[in-house]
């Protein structure tokens, strides 16, 4: 995204129901302010590159990725780690001495669009907005000044589309997926974008969503989404850590968050895929001091009760994601995984394996990392093997996609589309 589309009148007002809670909530040690960060002029270096980032328009974003891993930008930090090459070199992304010929990039669109309600409490009170039209129309735009500006690019696109039902009409619903969601399964050609170029669904909870909410209507509308999602194989992406962009309160947000509200959903709609971005991870250490938690920080495994909670529905459940965006940050975490990883059985080791994707949170990783090069550095140098890496960054994500490497193989499809 850029500084256009979140809503920040919501996220201010947030801050009134947990004032108190402020610094535990969004501040915590962990997840922004540490140690490092506070070092000289370090934070202001840190918000000021965040935002500069943040400040371009979504195609330059894109294309100042890929020339991040081209070896592009130079880092400023002291005894920096870099690969000997760029890991974009010869045509071709490297990693660990392996090469691939393109890298999948999924845009995760957010819906910003306001509650009437939650307006009409203020002095400057206006009609709710649609957020999420324009920030498609962006979103497409962006892709295509990336595809006429980098020709030879490595990247092609599968965005997902924020949306949340409570914000709209059921007819919205209906329309907004039969319009936006592609349900082929199927890869576009190269630099191509289809007439329906969104291949999932994006839920952002800590703005209000509730997977499994109380009132009558609400949830009829809910379902419907989560009906065709399974009906049609189309995955989801929620994001499952404590921190965030909140558009009410800590204490809400995280209620809404916890893995254990969507186990409701997943009992309902078995069949449903959804992947849980940043692995469960929470920073606030009132929420993870209690026995469990510190047994696990003692064995130098994950210490969230969330994560604890999320194993457990990839156990249950035979289509539940987890990914390392945001928590990937740190060489801490994948040690941590690999801990709790080999106290499991072969059986369970192999099971999370096979649900474990890549992921970077690019922008938003700005805080805890220097740039998108450091990232990739820092998985790169995780205890995985090789053939892990690959299971991680490719196989498991082409199949919560739908991609299967028999689909792969196949002459991608012809549908209409629409051309850069």
């Amino acid at each position: 995204m850029t500084l256009e589309q979140p809503n920040f009148a919501s996220f201010f007002s947030s801050l009134y129901d947990s004032a108190g809670r402020l610094i535990s909530a969004n501040m915590t040690q962990d997840y922004i302010l540490t140690a490092d960060l506070l070092r000289g002029d370090t934070f202001l270096r840190t918000l000021t590159n965040t935002l500069m980032a943040f400040d371009r328009p979504i195609g330059e974003t894109f294309t100042m990725m890929e020339d991040d891993l081209r070896g592009a930008f130079t880092s400023k930090e002291k005894d920096s780690y870099a690969p000997i090459e760029p890991y974009i070199h010869d045509g071709k992304l490297h990693i660990r001495g392996m090469e691939f010929d393109k890298m999948i990039m999924i845009p995760l669109l957010m819906d910003f669009s306001q509650d009437q309600k939650e307006l009409d409490r203020l002095y400057y009170s206006f009609p709710a907005e649609d957020k999420i039209t324009p920030y498609i129309h962006d979103t497409i735009e962006g892709m295509n000044a990336y595809y006429r500006k980098n020709p030879d690019g490595l990247f092609e696109f599968y965005p997902f589309a924020g949306i949340d039902p409570r914000l709209h009409s059921m007819r919205f619903l209906e329309d907004f997926l039969e319009k936006h969601i592609n349900t082929s399964h199927r890869m576009h050609k190269d630099h191509t974008i289809p007439l329906k170029p969104f291949y999932g669904v994006k839920i952002y909870p800590p703005l209000g969503f509730r997977p499994w909410p109380d009132d009558r209507e609400t949830l009829e509308k809910h379902r419907y989404l989560y009906s065709f999602c399974e009906k049609n194989r189309v995955p989801i992406i929620t994001h499952c850590d404590d921190q965030g962009f909140r558009g009410v309160s800590a204490e809400e947000a995280w209620k809404n968050t916890d893995p254990a509200s969507w186990r409701t959903v997943l009992e309902n709609y078995p069949s449903l895929i959804i992947d849980f971005a940043h692995f469960g991870k929470q920073y606030a250490f009132a929420e993870r001091n209690n026995i469990a938690s510190m047994a696990m920080r003692l064995k130098k495994q994950p210490d969230s009760p969330w994560f604890t909670s999320l194993i457990g529905l990839i156990k249950d459940f035979d289509n539940v994601y987890a990914d390392m965006s945001f928590s990937g940050c740190s060489d801490e975490f994948y040690e941590e995984l690999l801990n709790f990883m080999g106290n499991e059985t072969a059986e369970n080791r192999e099971k999370l394996l096979s649900r474990i994707l890549f992921g970077s949170d690019f922008s938003v990783n700005l805080l805890k990392v220097e740039s998108y090069t450091k990232y990739w550095s820092v998985f790169e140098r995780s205890p995985f093997t090789d053939d892990e890496i690959t299971r991680i960054g490719g196989t498991n994500a082409l199949r919560f996609l739908g991609f299967g490497s028999e689909k792969i193989k196949e002459e991608r499809n012809s549908y209409p589309r629409i051309r850069p």
